[in-house]
């Protein structure tokens, strides 16, 4: 599923999410954007019985397609009929096993074709987009792309200073408005997809099928030489030296007189109004260094509730972690909390240190249970790999006490 939560991360994020998946190390996904299930939503995987059947008539069987997987998309995109779900759950703590698709459909539903018209667009071009390779070396970001795409539209000003996101907003919403379970509705997500703070392929999708940019076009973002603003400037100089006035050259460009007469002079955004008294009122500047004093207390807090009591399940230390569990804002930290900063790389870990202490974790638990210490529920409480296992034993003995450790360790023998 790559091609839809790493495609439109920033280069630096989608070649470490790439390489990550490729060591099959699990910093992946804190590196990939997936999206986690809310107020008690399950997911399953989905199927379209037309493709099953035609899977079964070509290679004898079914199989489970990534495009019907894709947040987003309810219609298959061949078939034009609504995709069914399966009973098998997508989550990360089911206890892993295969469920083959030849096994989990059945043959006794029929097909039921799709007559939203919007949803099957929306189905076909995110299958077009998903499909197409992976640029994992390019620097354009997907936010500067879509402002890009809105030049000489009625979404941004005549020379491309301000977007008209208000009126974006408004027509994306009446052009969606038959999309059945669509949640990209606000204007604070157009915002911040705008700003790459969002990197959701369906959300980024919406948008640029309603831009009108080809799915092409979206899997080779590409800039042009030159901003609007500077391609407006030019236009201006270039008909003034034809002799155009610049009343004639506003009428021709349908942008104000005195914005034109001051780009054409080259003063334009020269003048700045200076206030006779000084400003009594302002926003102060923060004090960082204090800030950073009194949420190290807090800090403290967090890594040691990430870390566990013993009897709550542990979880990493990450600066990431910890600025979620305090509510603080993204890299503010990294940025501007030095102490902070310190306090959170002293507790870090090796992913295999973090293996040890959840296995460690999930140990007390079995045995607190009364039942026999095996593998296999050590794996139910985790959701771990056995190479993880293995690979997280070294460390076990700094997070359980002798006796527990050797048990643990035994269970490799087993």
């Amino acid at each position: 599923m790559f091609p839809c939560y790493g495609r439109f991360l920033p280069k630096e994020r989608r070649q470490k999410a790439f390489q990550s998946l490729i060591a099959m190390k699990g910093n992946y996904h804190n590196l990939l954007p997936i999206p986690q299930s809310k107020n008690g939503e399950v997911r399953c995987l989905r199927y379209c019985l037309a493709c099953a059947a035609n899977d079964r008539e070509q290679y004898g069987e079914a199989y489970w397609h990534r495009i019907h997987q894709i947040i987003g998309i309810h219609v298959c995109p061949v078939h034009q009929c609504y995709l069914m779900d399966s009973s098998v759950m997508i989550s990360g703590k089911a206890t892993p096993s295969l469920k083959t698709a030849e096994e989990m459909i059945t043959q006794s539903k029929s097909c039921v074709f799709a007559d939203n018209e919007i949803e099957s667009r929306v189905a076909a071009y995110m299958a077009e987009v998903f499909q197409a390779d992976v640029d994992v070396d390019s620097c354009v970001t997907v936010g500067e792309f879509l402002h890009f795409k809105m030049a000489y539209t009625k979404y941004r000003s005549v020379r491309g200073e301000q977007r008209n996101i208000a009126l974006f907003h408004k027509n994306f919403k009446e052009y969606y408005m038959a999309l059945s379970q669509n949640r990209f509705t606000e204007l604070w997500q157009i915002q911040k997809v705008l700003t790459n703070d969002r990197v959701n392929f369906y959300e980024i999708c919406l948008m640029a099928m309603f831009l009108g940019i080809t799915a092409e076009k979206l899997v080779h973002m590409e800039l042009p030489g030159k901003t609007q603003q500077q391609l407006f400037d030019e236009e201006i100089y270039r008909l003034h030296e034809q002799g155009l006035k610049y009343p004639a050259i506003a009428k021709a460009l349908g942008a104000p007189y005195v914005t034109v007469k001051a780009i054409g002079e080259r003063r334009y955004g020269t003048y700045r109004k200076t206030p006779k008294t000084p400003l009594k009122s302002g926003v102060k500047p923060r004090d960082w260094r204090q800030i950073d004093e009194d949420t190290l207390p807090l800090v403290k807090t967090a890594i040691r509730q990430l870390q566990g009591d013993g009897t709550t399940r542990p979880k990493k230390v990450t600066v990431f972690a910890v600025e979620k569990i305090l509510h603080l804002s993204s890299k503010k930290i990294s940025l501007h909390l030095p102490k902070c900063l310190a306090e959170i790389k002293r507790h870090e870990e090796l992913q295999e240190q973090y293996w040890a202490r959840e296995v460690a974790w999930a140990a007390r638990q079995i045995e607190d249970s009364g039942v026999t210490l095996t593998w296999r529920k050590i794996r139910d409480l985790t959701n771990m790999r056995r190479r993880d296992f293995e690979a997280c034993l070294p460390y076990v003995h700094n997070y359980a006490d002798s006796e527990l450790a050797g048990q643990i360790i035994h269970l490799l023998k087993i």
